[in-house]
């Protein structure tokens, strides 16, 4: 059996490792990004109707204050036929002037509260009409995101039962040494032969050694990388 071989393979089950692992770093978080994205929306309508709820009540408010000042100004206006002075005139004038500028001030507010309403009335029944649809895509997306980690998990599960078979055709201090390297050069510890260069860092190797790598079942380290490289028939 092909003493490099073995190496080859442990480092094909770990680099489908290393991608499953990211996978599964990322989709939680995917997952949970989409969750968000339903309960934002919900709780949008949810606040729109709120305020809504709000803006029903100040516009009661209003109106009872329109009211009120209105019938002030008209009985201040039947008392001005009624007056004896100039003094008492003046009075009343000034008094329903002041009423008149607080009638228009909250005149001013009712229309801009139905303004709002009228606004928020229709963002709400449009995401309403979009929540349906919009909740079901989420849910279809999530669902999806969801079966391919139990897949990722489950393709894992047998890699990782593949890698045990594979370190029994390893030697342990070949093993060990293929472990510090992995673990210096981000999981790639195996590589191809690039022509004459080491496929890790791109170094090119010396025409005996090319030689050797091609022609020779023996292990050969990078000068530079120190990643383990072998000939790709």
């Amino acid at each position: 059996m092909s003493k490099i071989l073995p190496l080859i393979e442990l480092q094909d089950v770990d680099t489908q490792l290393r991608d499953i692992n990211e996978l599964l770093g990322d989709l939680p978080k995917k997952v949970d990004k989409l969750r968000n994205e339903e309960e934002e929306l919900i709780n949008n309508v949810k606040g729109g109707k709120d305020r809504l709820k709000e803006i029903e009540l100040s516009l009661n408010k209003a109106e009872h204050q329109m009211s009120d000042f209105k019938g002030k100004i008209d009985k201040l206006k039947d008392q001005l036929s009624l007056v004896t002075s100039n003094k008492q005139y003046d009075a009343l004038t000034q008094e329903i002037e002041y009423l008149k500028n607080e009638l228009d001030e909250v005149e001013l507010k009712d229309l801009e509260f139905e303004e709002e309403k009228e606004s928020l009335t229709g963002d709400i029944k449009e995401k309403e009409e979009n929540l349906e649809s919009l909740s079901k895509d989420l849910s279809d997306r999530r669902v999806k995101l969801e079966a391919l980690m139990d897949e990722s998990a489950e393709n894992k599960s047998e890699l990782e039962k593949e890698r045990e078979k594979k370190l029994v055709n390893i030697d342990e201090s070949i093993l060990n040494r293929y472990t510090r390297i992995s673990t210096a050069r981000e999981g790639l510890a195996v590589v191809n032969l690039d022509g004459s260069a080491c496929a890790g860092c791109g170094f090119v190797v010396p025409p005996q050694d090319v030689t050797d790598i091609r022609d020779k079942d023996n292990y050969y380290n990078c000068d530079i990388c120190s990643r383990f490289i072998y000939y790709k028939k």
